[in-house]
């Protein structure tokens, strides 16, 4: 019901689920905080699932944005949301800290699955989202160490600046010790081990084994005084390395989409719709302001760090809601005699709502960018601060039907790409859909080197004209020759050109749509399913054979071209016959 409202999403439902079964609706669980110690692993699988699709390589590209976005979000947000707290609404200074630190916090949970959701993890303001988010997972640990110290009950008597120091070390220490083994122990055992189990043929223990790598490591940095999830990210992120990361993403889903699920749904039993009634002005003014200040202070801040104003825009829009770890602060808060429960009400409340509203903010975030970013085709080239935490990337040249389905393809596997068009329609319609679009010649240089091709490590080009296609594959081979290149050809003489000009592997265009119709024929026929395929097949060996046959005697490799992952080394003395070989209708560089 919810996914059918515009802007919707399957967390809205949860959230509506949980607050009708919740202690204030229906009160068929009763005791929430049960409930909350399984669904708090939802978010550790969640975590362990993007970990596995992501790489060591590629989050070191995004340190700039998690030690340096994250920690002037962090701060600034503490900082501003403190003094307003203190100073304006008169809390006490250890109240006014940790409520400025819980709301600088955002939801990783609800965050996350929004963007999986809409396919914008791979996007400029998504990676940006990620990348805080990964920050304020460690900031929380700081804050819970803290609360007990700055508490009124504390045998310092107040805040204790070498206390706080002391136990900040300490807890560093800690993190840096559970962190190294998890990263030393992953990378010397794990491969081992599940491969092992692999020659087993056992899907049973393969399971059970996944299930103990993402609940050890959690209970490992869960006892050094980190997150869960942290825990089960940097699993993830090491399993990421091996051949077996597939198998394991698929045999992890259903515990993810369960537990998950139940998570946004213990959110919602935390929501009194009874407290919202009799609180209506203040917690609505609250509300508004928490989503409105965070929103301009992510935008200020994503702007210091080179993030375009939309894509700034849409990252603050996304960690403007509170998050899950608000929740655990302000209760121990309150154990700890800092603020009354009266106030916790109020602000659970606040924030369990805000994180409900995630999803519209995200499509208004979508909406601000279809409004005011595509109407000036300058907004749409593309800028060397967007992408220079991308690495090893892919490139897509061209953003037609091919390349939109490549695309779509690589968000599915939060695999980080780029796209370039010369037709600003279709660079609207990525932008639309919140994909790093942008308006450029892929067969020029300066353009290239804007979207990181120095750091990429493919190129799928996918260009309407022959001429076009071969004038980007020469392009590349010759300014970027780490980059392997992926072609369609429009037919064999073509190939055999994109060969020479140094395409990794060339594709013939029209042999598999070909096939595919040929079979759909083929059934209307009445003709067996096994013998359409087998005729399918015979006939696909035997094209390529005879390419290959080709092939062999013009000296190229024309085909697939899977096999052949390295291009052969050209010297420099070719680039000037390379570039007289330009063929006639097309542009030099």
């Amino acid at each position: 019901m919810f996914q059918k409202i515009p802007g919707g999403s399957p967390v809205l439902g949860y959230l509506a689920a949980g607050i009708l079964i919740g202690p204030y609706g229906l009160s068929i669980i009763r005791h929430v905080h049960g409930t909350k110690a399984i669904a708090e692993f939802g978010v550790v699988f969640l975590l362990f699932n993007i970990g596995l699709e992501l790489s060591v390589e590629r989050l070191s590209s995004m340190k700039k944005y998690v030690f340096g976005l994250g920690t002037a979000q962090v701060m600034v947000t503490a900082v501003t949301a403190g003094i307003v707290y203190n100073y304006v609404f008169g809390l006490a200074g250890p109240a006014a800290i940790v409520i400025g630190n819980g709301l600088a916090l955002s939801s990783t949970a609800v965050v996350l699955q929004v963007l999986q959701e809409r396919g914008e993890s791979t996007s400029r303001h998504g990676r940006a989202t990620f990348s805080v988010l990964l920050f304020q997972d460690l900031a929380v640990v700081v804050l819970l160490i803290l609360i007990p110290l700055i508490s009124p009950n504390s045998s310092k008597g107040g805040i204790g600046v070498q206390a706080i120091a002391e136990a900040l070390g300490v807890a560093a220490v800690k993190a840096i010790v559970a962190i190294s083994v998890i990263i030393a122990g992953g990378r010397l055992l794990l491969r081992p081990i599940y491969k092992q189990i692999a020659e087993n043929q056992n899907a049973d223990i393969f399971s059970a084994n996944t299930l103990l790598v993402i609940l050890g490591t959690s209970l490992l940095t869960a006892r050094a005084g980190l997150s869960m999830a942290l825990g089960a990210f940097l699993a993830g992120l090491l399993l990421a390395e091996t051949e077996f990361s597939l198998q394991v993403e698929s045999d992890i889903a259903p515990y993810r989409g369960l537990l998950l699920g139940l998570f946004f749904m213990t959110v919602g039993m935390s929501i009194d719709p009874k407290l919202l009634l009799l609180n209506f002005p203040v917690i609505i003014g609250s509300l508004a302001l928490l989503i409105c200040g965070k929103t301009i202070l992510v935008a200020l801040v994503g702007r210091l760090f080179g993030i375009s104003i939309i894509s700034a825009i849409r990252t603050g829009l996304l960690l403007a809601p509170g998050g899950e770890f608000a929740f655990v602060a302000f209760g121990e808060a309150v154990n700890q005699a800092i603020m009354s429960p009266q106030l916790s009400s109020l602000l659970f409340l606040v924030v369990g709502i805000s994180m409900a509203l995630t999803p519209w903010l995200a499509a208004g975030g979508q909406l601000i960018a279809s409004r005011f970013e595509l109407h000036d085709v300058r907004s749409l080239l593309p800028v060397e601060s967007e992408t220079d935490d991308l690495q090893d990337h892919i490139i897509i040249c061209g953003f037609g039907r091919v390349g939109q389905i490549i695309a779509q393809l690589l968000s599915e596997r939060l695999i980080p790409f780029v796209a370039l068009d010369v037709r600003s329609d279709r660079v609207a319609i990525g932008r639309a859909l919140g994909l790093p679009v942008y308006f450029g010649d892929a067969g020029s240089k300066e353009v290239l080197h804007k979207i990181g091709a120095e750091r990429a490590c493919a190129a799928a080009i996918t260009l309407d004209s022959p001429g076009a296609n071969y004038r980007t594959v020469w392009a590349l081979n010759k300014n970027f020759p780490n980059v392997k290149t992926f072609v369609r050809a429009h037919d064999v003489d073509h190939g055999i050109n994109l060969e020479k000009a140094g395409a990794t592997a060339v594709v013939p265009e029209t042999l598999e749509p070909s096939l595919q119709l040929a079979a759909a024929v083929l059934a209307q026929a009445k003709l067996p399913t096994s013998e359409i395929a087998a005729t399918i097949n015979e006939f696909r060996s035997r094209h390529l054979s005879e390419l290959t046959e080709l092939c062999e005697a013009s000296g190229s490799s024309l085909g697939y071209g899977f096999s052949r992952v390295m291009s052969k080394p050209r010297s420099s003395s070719s680039d000037s016959s390379d570039e007289s070989q330009l063929p006639d209708g097309t542009l030099g560089m």
